[in-house]
């Protein structure tokens, strides 16, 4: 009984307040995020796959710091997915390749170029979607859930 504490674990702990977040009710959308740096298969096949904004590895207002895997700024229905192993490894790559970025350009990873990042995630075989096919798929994804 006296270790159950520290065994037990957490499904939902702590979660970063980030500058953006991936949403629940940005699911049915599907919309590419003008600051991707992931896309994840949807929870349903009812809709499309879920962009992961850079916003969400970036907190708030702490300078010097990215969250990534289970940490990142979601609310709770995506949080459910989010904490995955395979979610884990997208916002882990993210937040490394970041932060490289921002220690060769000597800024806050909040100032990393975000183009020169999706470039980067790009050229290391990240699938990042452009915004054209993002708005098809978020038409087609609206008219499954209609």
């Amino acid at each position: 009984m006296m270790l159950s504490a520290p065994q037990i674990g957490v499904r939902h702990a702590r979660r970063l307040t980030g500058v953006d977040a991936v949403l629940r009710s940005r699911w049915p959308e599907g919309t590419a995020l003008p600051d991707e740096v992931g896309v994840t298969p949807a929870v349903s096949p009812k809709f499309p796959n879920i962009s992961i904004p850079y916003g969400a590895l970036v907190p708030e207002t702490l300078d010097g710091l990215l969250a990534c895997g289970r940490h990142i700024s979601c609310d709770r229905n995506s949080h459910g997915f989010m904490r995955e192993i395979p979610q884990c490894w997208i916002t882990g790559q993210a937040a490394g390749v970041a932060a490289a970025l921002a220690v060769q350009a000597g800024v806050e990873p909040r100032a990393v170029d975000i183009a020169q990042l999706q470039q980067a995630l790009v050229a290391q075989g990240v699938y990042l979607r452009p915004q054209a096919e993002a708005e098809a798929l978020a038409t087609e994804g609206a008219q499954a859930c209609a």
